[in-house]
């Protein structure tokens, strides 16, 4: 997990002092929303997700209209998930 903390902190540009107190819960939130989408827990789709999770915790509307951008990635990856089998 202090993997994927790290590299989200890299992904939002996370500055020194800034309270990181709710990252562990975006995370845990965006890999079940990917493994939900995907059936698999792809790094990148979750550092995503966290992040989308991080940058619109307040607005819904908003939150769902970037998470509904995300849904080509999802599709590639269950289609990639299936031609690697």
């Amino acid at each position: 997990m202090d993997d994927l903390i790290t590299k989200l902190k890299s992904h939002l540009h996370w500055e020194e002092g800034m309270d990181e107190s709710l990252l562990p819960l975006y995370l845990e939130r965006a890999k079940k929303y990917v493994k939900a989408a995907t059936g698999g827990q792809d790094e990148w789709l979750i550092i995503m997700v966290a992040g989308i999770m991080y940058e619109y915790r307040v607005s819904e509307k908003e939150l769902g209209d970037a998470l509904n951008a995300l849904t080509p990635f999802f599709v590639q990856e269950v289609f990639n998930d299936e031609t690697d089998e």
